[in-house]
Formats: C-alpha cells, structure tokens, sequence
C-alpha cells in the first residue's frame, strides 16, 4: 500500500477544501511548529481510518468554517485518502454539519464512500470495508506512531503474539501440538487402563499411576510457581532498571530534603522563639509600660499620699458638719399652748390613740369618766387630741427619716483613693526595684529578638536557595515527582533485597522442577518397563510412547520457530539499525524473550554489554529500525507493504543528526511520512538544512494575522517545499 494524497476538509485547523498533500513511495517530510497543525494532520489521518468511530463530533469542526456559518447552512467535515493497493483506490469519511435557529449545530450521518479500479472502471465501494481489507487494524498499529513513547511496540505485550500470529509459520504448531496431546492422553488413558486389568503388574501400575498423578501435581504448581517467580524477577528487573536510571537524582534529591528539613526547623524554631512572648500582653500584663517611667512612679507615690490626707481632713470635717445637722433635729421642739390656768399640758402621746379612738366610739372620756356627746366640748376635745396624735406620730417618723438620711450620707462612696493608696504601697519597696529592672530587661530581649530576626530572614533565604537547587534538579530529571523520587530512594535497597530472595526462590524452584520431572520420568519408565500378560497392554503401551514423543517433538518445533522467528528480525532490524545511523555508534539490537512470553528490545554492545542508558536518539533509531523489520515481514508473508507513519518520533535528535537521518531513509525503499518540528528554530525554517534533502517536504504554518485568544482565526495553510 503506497499512500499518494491526502486532502483535509474543515477539519480543525484545516479551513476549506483546499489542504491537500501528495506523497511519493519513499520519505515525506511534513514541517511545522508548535500549534502549526502538525498533530491535527496525523489525528485527521488516524480518524479517517478508524472504523470503530459510527458518528463524528463537533470538536472536529474548523472553528473558522463554524464562526461563518448562517442558520440553515450546511457544512462538510472530510478526510480524503486516495492510495495504490493492487490498482489504485480511494476512500472517503465525512459528516455535516447543520446550524440551527437557536444557534445549536445539529451533527449528521458518518459516511464512507469508497472507490476501486476494477480494470479501466471505477468502481464504488464499501468504504469502512476497504479500509479493513487494505488497512486493517493490525497493519495500523504497527505503522502509525505518535510521539517518542509510542516507538516501543513490544511494551504492548500481545505484540509479539500478533507478530507470530501473522507472520510465522508457528501457529501451524498450535494445532498439531493440540492434536498430538490430545491423542496422547487418550492414549495413555488406554494404556493405563489395560494396565489395571493386567494380573500380573495391576498392583504395581495402580501404585504407580497414583505416584505418576502425584508428582503430576507438584510438578504444575512448581511451575505455576517458577513462572510467577519470573514474573516478579522481570517487574523488579524494570523497577530497578528505572530507578538506577534516577539513582543518582533520587540520591540528590534526599540530600537536599534532608538540608531543607534541617533549614525549616530551624526557621520554624526562630519563629517560635521570636513569637513566645507577646510584647502587646507582656507590656501590660507585667507592667513593663513603666520600665522607662521611675520618676513618674515616684510623683505618683506622692500626689496619692497627699490625696489620701486630704481625703481624712474632708472626712473628718463631713461627719462634723453631720453631727450638727442631727443635734438640731434632736433639739427642735413643737409650740405648746398654755392651759387656762397655766399648768403644763399633758405629753402629745397620752393617752394613746388606742384609748383616743375608743372614748370616741363610745362618747365618753374615760379619764374623768363623764359623758361626750358628739356635739359636746369634750367630744370635740377628744377628736381635736386624736388629730394632735397623729400628726405628731408623723413628725417623729419624719424626723427619724432626715435624721438617718444624714447619718448614712458619705462623702467618698467608693474605695478608689484607697485603692490607689493600695496600688502605690505594692509598688514601693521590691516591686518598685523590679520596675526599675525591666527597661534593662527589655533592651536585652529586643536585642536578642533582633539577632533572632536576623538569623530568620539568612534561613529563609537558605531555604528558597535548596528550593530553587530542588526545582532544576526535577526539571533535570524530566519533571519526575518528588513522591517518585522519594520513593525510588527508600524502595530501591528492599527492591534489590527482594529480587535476591526471588532469584534465590527461583533457583530452588527450577531446581524442585528437575527433580519432580526426573521423579516422573522414573516412574513413567517403571511403568513402560512393566512386564504385562496381555499383549494388547504392550501395544497399547507402544502406541502411546509414540504419540508422545511426537508431541513432545512439535512442542520443541514451535519453540525452535520462534526462536528462528526472533532471530530473522533481529536481523533485518540491526540491519536497518546500520543503515539508520548515519556513521555513528549504533550497537546492536537484541530481541529478548521474556518470561510471560512478551518480548523486549534492548540495545547492546558488540562485546554483549547491555547499554543501560542509550540516548533519545539511539532508542528511536533502534525503534524505527525494529518497525522497518516488521514492515519487511509484512511484505515478504502477506505480499504487502504499508507506509510508516510518524507524529514528533525525533524530537530528540540533534540538529547535526536530523539532514543524515532523513536522507538515510529517503534510500530505504519504504514508503514513511514524518510529521516534525526539525529544521525550525524561533519559529523560523531553517532552509539551509532543509535544502540539503532529498526527500518531498512540506511547511505547514498558522495563517498570520490571527488573535492569539480566537480559535476561530486560527487557519493552518500548505506549503510544498519540493
């Protein structure tokens, strides 16, 4: 299969109808920078060749096409591929796209129409199965790469088993090895059973058939065993593998988190040292606000002892004034009337209001006992002495009210001047010595809070430094998270001590294994060496020893294949690998069966010394040249080849590398397109270089004049160089 064109419609970036490429049957060349449209070109190639895919989306759409689009409009998004596969053939995919009044996109039908010649007519076909005729998903997914990580085929570990699938004659052996074991038990099945009804040995055979069945059993979960046993061994082998890789980082790393504790706590130490007191509650909770205030102490001891004094004269004058104020009211006495004759009058409170109100009710004085009519002087005399008593009896209690009234007065009703005086007594003596010390005190913690500070902002600064030392050193190690890092450091020695007691276990267990089969091989020969009666149990007895070893026989076939299979494209591979180098060093490339029957890719050195760490370069020429192997084995089983196809597989080639590199596989008779961002440097083609090759090149770039913040102005254009 030769691809030779492409034409992209309304595609993301590719705006219109007008993107198109051809190819030639060896290398092509696509050029772009960052966001020119690289990505977008393979993505296109890989969606049109996708079957799996019913329906399109409408993030495929070109934002351009999108934004100009009038309600009722319908568009197109398409991918076009026409190429050479016995006569030449062409395949469409496509969908629309509608906009709606509201604004929406309505999504239509996904389409594939396909075309063959078919002698001098074109004919129409299925498109999705032309692909899958043409272009399967196998052949796919060992020629199209994206990015440097995908190169590796074999991480996928069906990948040799696909390989075998299709190309060896290997699978051939899958059937007779089944065949032939199913036949070989049945046969021994026979065979055991003739044996059990043989009288002369059937004791023994029962014995050793259960023996046989016994052994059987140890010998499979030994192997059960050994294989699990190989595939830890082949994980801690990758672990370790990639930890050695970050070793020295991981090493570097720990020194610098152990630098960057130590420079914390001791920050975080000032802080607290700077922080145990706080001066804003220590200046008032301990009085230090008077440290710097003596002689202000000293007049306040003073103005409160001469304000004590005169607080006693004004008492003492007060209760002077008080006592006057209730000798008058004890002096003052009522004007008394004169009897008529001169005599003194009886006291106000005799009789008493009790007898008063009685000689009332009852109109009668009771003191002379003669009679009071209520129209009477005496009646009127009595009722004028009961007024008398009670207006007297409210005088007294009046009085009495005043009186305590002025005794109870106080002229300085709260303690505070006592307290002062209480406050200004504390302060004498050894407090007032220690008032006097704290200015000292607190120059001398303000001096040490300084040298405290100082001391922080050096250990910040420390920090942010073994910070920065931390940042280059990820960077350097490819952006690898600290968790990894820390991780690999404290993992690798139990990692190295666990893959030792593995290997260890996994000798013993091989070791078991030889026994157990030797064990079985024992017991299987005591039991063919047994001499039967019944010449139907010697046949039955030949005919599965035959059956057998024919099966046996198969199986080591299908081994020895693979091996032979590994081998051949070992050897196309080193070969292109020679190729591909361009005059430097290169190795030599081993395909290494491992134990869960997957394959590894490894680089090796002429003397057998594996390179541990090959550089970016070096592992993608030894990929690609595994991938052109494979290409070869498509070509010689199937009579077919297919194009490579590549998105960013160099990135880590040197400028000195990339005009070799391609030129080189400009002469290999191979079809490959390679999407790249070589021969550009500050945004600008480097025609020098570019000039130099010999392959057809491409310059996509993003159309100019377009906002860095619109998708919608983003417009990839075509430019065919040669």
């Amino acid at each position: 299969m030769i691809i030779k064109e492409i034409k992209i419609k309304n595609f993301r970036s590719y705006y219109g109808d007008n993107n198109r490429f051809e190819f030639s049957d060896g290398l092509t060349v696509i050029i772009g920078d960052n966001g020119d449209g690289k990505t977008t070109f393979f993505e296109a190639l890989q969606w049109l060749l996708d079957t799996t895919k019913d329906r399109g989306l409408m993030e495929q759409m070109s934002e351009m096409r999108k934004s100009q689009m009038e309600v009722g409009d319908v568009e197109e998004i398409s991918v076009y591929m026409k190429f050479d596969h016995d006569g030449e053939k062409s395949v469409e995919k496509s969908f629309t796209i509608e906009k709606l009044e509201n604004g929406s996109f309505k999504i239509g039908q996904l389409v594939y129409r396909g075309y063959e010649t078919n002698g001098i007519e074109r004919e129409a076909v299925n498109g999705k199965a032309l692909i899958e005729r043409c272009y399967d998903a196998f052949i796919q997914k060992f020629s199209m790469f994206k990015g440097e990580s995908e190169l590796n085929v074999f991480e996928n570990k069906t990948a040799l088993k696909d390989l075998v699938d299709k190309f060896s004659d290997i699978r051939k052996f899958d059937e007779l090895v089944e065949i032939t074991s199913n036949f070989e038990e049945k046969a021994n099945k026979a065979y055991l059973q003739e044996m059990r009804s043989d009288k002369r040995v059937a004791q023994r055979a029962r014995e050793l058939e259960s023996d046989i069945s016994r052994v059987g059993t140890e010998i499979s979960i030994t192997r059960k065993d050994i294989k699990e046993k190989r595939d830890s061994i082949d994980t801690y082998n990758k672990t370790l593998s990639q930890l050695e890789d970050n070793q020295e980082a991981s090493q570097r790393y720990r020194d610098i988190k152990e630098r960057l504790k130590t420079q914390e706590d001791k920050r975080n130490k000032l802080m607290a040292q700077i922080g145990a007191v706080n001066y804003n509650h220590a200046l008032l909770d301990r009085m230090w606000i008077l440290a710097p205030f003596s002689p202000i102490l000293k007049i306040f001891q003073e103005k409160i002892s001469a304000l004590s004094k005169t607080k006693r004269a004004m008492d003492r004058e007060f209760e002077r004034t008080k006592a006057i104020e209730v000798g008058k009211l004890e002096a003052a006495k009522e004007m008394l009337e004169a009897l008529s004759n001169g005599a003194t009058e009886l006291p106000w409170y005799l009789p008493n209001q009790e007898t008063m109100e009685e000689m009332i009710h009852d109109h009668i004085c009771k003191v002379c006992g003669r009679e009071a009519p209520e129209d009477s002087e005496a009646y009127a005399f009595m009722v004028h002495k009961l007024e008398e008593y009670r207006r007297h009896t409210e005088a007294k209690l009046q009085k009495e009210s005043q009186k305590k009234e002025i005794e109870e007065q106080e002229l300085f009703p709260h303690d505070f001047i006592e307290q002062l005086h209480n406050m200004s007594v504390s302060m004498s003596g050894t407090q007032e010595a220690a008032v006097a010390s704290y200015a000292q005190e607190i120059a001398d913690r303000q001096g040490l809070v300084a040298r405290f500070q100082d001391d922080l902002k050096k250990t910040i600064q420390k920090i942010q430094d073994i910070v920065d030392e931390k940042t280059r050193l990820l960077i350097q190690s490819g952006n690898i998270s600290e968790s990894v890092l820390d991780k690999q450091f404290d993992d690798i020695k139990g990692l190295y001590t666990s893959h030792e007691r593995a290997s260890v276990r996994l000798s013993e267990l091989e070791t078991e294994l030889k026994y157990q089969e030797k064990r079985m091989a024992d017991l299987k020969k005591e039991l063919d060496e047994l001499d039967p009666e019944s010449s139907q149990v010697k046949v039955m007895r030949e005919v599965h020893t035959a059956l057998e070893e024919i099966s046996k026989a198969f199986s080591q076939a299908k081994k020895d294949n693979l091996q032979r299979f590994l081998l051949e494209m070992e050897e196309k591979a080193n070969e292109y690998m020679v190729r591909l180098s361009a005059n430097d060093f290169h190795g030599e490339v081993r395909l290494i069966q491992t134990a869960n029957d997957s394959t590894e890719i490894k680089l090796l050195s002429s003397n057998g010394t594996e390179i541990k760490k090959p550089s970016g370069s070096q592992k993608t020429v030894m990929y690609i040249s595994v991938l052109f192997a494979i290409s070869d084995f498509t070509q010689e089983k199937r009579d077919e080849d297919y194009p490579l196809i590549f998105d960013a597989a160099t990135s880590s080639f040197g400028d000195s590398k990339e005009e070799d590199f391609y030129n080189v596989i400009d002469k290999i008779q191979k079809q490959c397109i390679i999407v790249t961002k070589d021969f550009i440097e500050k945004g600008k083609l480097d025609e020098d270089a570019t000039n130099g090759l010999t392959c057809s090149v491409y310059r996509i770039k993003k159309a100019p004049n377009f906002d860095q913040s619109n998708m919608a102005t983003i417009r990839t254009l075509i430019e065919k160089i040669r």
